[in-house]
């Protein structure tokens, strides 16, 4: 957009502020909030078009069709792709934003005969530093979720970062060979800055004796979550199948079902100390035998589990069966998703659970025989899918450890009977300058899923494939 079309956009701000202005409820307390979106209803001005709106495109020939339609919900904006390399938005441009006050955005939005809408419908807030909308120091992505009568509502909150003093907000629609999407309700609100969810996170190191038992592993295991609940932490981590470390006996006699002797010790433990548990064991369900992650809550029940779907050759060879889900369990303090081992050396089940909603990555592994390995995979899974990792580790050279967003190591510990804490805030927003979006901050966290092309991933769900030809001379 040209630095005149933004001048215009906010000449029809002023137009149609009077007619935008409503009330609504926001924030912790009662008191009405103003909606500062210009004319969230979309009345036309003097010449039809919608008053504090502009329909925007990079060039004439990817212009989807842009109207506004009146629908049984009321007036609507529309964009209508007709080719795939359609790319256009309707934009309104908000003026006086103060920085560091927080707002909540939300419109609600609805697509017909879009075939990827995670890649082709996108809402943008762009934060600029200028009245006029010339230069963002800031853009964001807005979450998405379900709303009543067959819409979608895209909805965030944040904090206006430093030195803005505008907001662009950018309703768009790319890349689809057809479909359109509508949307109402606009409104930008300012509210009350949310309560940060801060957690104190523990990993530990165990090493069993060799050779050990079941029941000494799980006196063990007692003892470092002993030593675990005096830092008064909200998650303890143990490694991978410890109860069965060191016990030189076969896998038929060391699972045991869930509930059962370790979960009935994890459970005494977590409600001692207040806090979730998670660890590895070998689960016996009938006759078959998993690799099975579980969480404890503060009460000491079990809040759930997860198989480990990826695994080594030696584990099936052991009569082990691999699991096929990747749940995500809803904490008090944010969303868990679990892996096991080796399913770290495969960037997907992270990033299923990134996608199904995960803000923080829990990972009991026996070790990596290559340090150099752990090192780089332990933070890139935290890295590419913007998220805390805490790996909990008790073989080989790996140290346990609390991973940030951005792949700095905040703890570790490489002790045979140790543990590492960190305080995480599961609210923080790691941003880069020019990542993605330009001259200004992108997060990485909503980029690496909100940018992603799964309309082109079709191999990676197949499950068998010819090997490609080998050219001839």
């Amino acid at each position: 957009m040209t630095r005149r079309s933004l001048v215009l956009l906010a000449v029809w701000g002023v137009l149609g502020a009077r007619a935008g202005q409503t009330a609504d409820q926001a924030g912790s307390t009662a008191e009405p909030r103003r909606n500062l979106i210009v004319n969230p209803v979309f009345e036309p001005d003097h010449d039809g078009r919608p008053a504090g709106w502009v329909a925007w495109s990079s060039r004439p020939e990817l212009a989807p069709e842009a109207t506004v339609v009146d629908s049984a919900d009321g007036r609507v904006l529309s964009l209508q792709a007709s080719r795939f390399p359609s790319f256009g938005k309707w934009i309104t441009l908000v003026p006086a934003i103060k920085a560091g006050t927080t707002y909540l955005f939300e419109v609600l939005y609805q697509p017909k005969g879009v075939e990827h809408e995670d890649v082709s419908v996108a809402v943008i807030l762009s934060w600029c530093q200028d009245e006029d909308g010339a230069t963002p120091v800031q853009r964001d992505y807005v979450d998405v979720s379900a709303a009543p009568g067959g819409w979608r509502r895209a909805s965030r909150t944040l904090r206006a970062p430093a030195r803005s003093r505008s907001l662009k907000v950018e309703l768009g629609l790319r890349w689809t060979a057809a479909g359109s999407v509508a949307w109402r309700s606009p409104r930008l609100l300012e509210v009350d800055a949310p309560r940060r969810r801060l957690a104190r996170v523990v990993t530990t190191r165990v090493v069993p004796p060799w050779p050990s038992t079941v029941e000494k592993n799980l006196e063990l295991m007692a003892g470092i979550l002993d030593r675990a609940g005096r830092e008064k932490p909200d998650l303890v981590v143990l490694s991978e199948t410890l109860p069965a470390t060191g016990v030189d006996l076969p896998v038929t006699e060391v699972a045991q079902a869930i509930p059962g002797p370790a979960t009935d010790m994890l459970g005494r433990k977590a409600k001692a100390y207040g806090t979730y548990v998670v660890t590895s064991l070998h689960e016996r369900d009938g006759d078959r035998i998993y690799n099975t992650a579980v969480l404890m809550d503060r009460e000491g029940r079990i809040a759930g589990k997860y198989r480990k779907t990826h695994l080594a050759m030696i584990e099936g060879e052991q009569g082990i069966t691999p699991g096929a889900e990747y749940p995500v369990f809803e904490a008090d303090f944010g969303k868990v998703g679990m892996m096991i081992c080796w399913d770290h050396w495969f960037p997907e089940p992270a990033r299923i659970l990134r996608l199904k909603g995960a803000e923080l990555l829990v990972l009991p592994i026996a070790g990596d025989g290559d340090t150099k390995h752990w090192d780089i995979t332990s933070r890139a899974r935290a890295i590419d899918n913007g998220v805390y990792l805490v790996a909990s580790s008790t073989v080989a050279q790996s140290p346990s450890r609390i991973i940030d967003p951005s792949g700095e190591v905040l703890a570790e510990t490489l002790d045979p009977f140790g543990i590492a804490v960190s305080d995480i805030d599961l609210d923080r927003e790691d941003r880069l300058h020019w990542l993605s979006v330009g001259p200004a901050d992108g997060e990485a966290r909503r980029l690496y899923i909100r940018e992603r092309r799964p309309d082109t991933y079709g191999i990676l769900s197949e499950t068998s494939r010819e090997p490609p030809a080998v050219p001839r001379n």
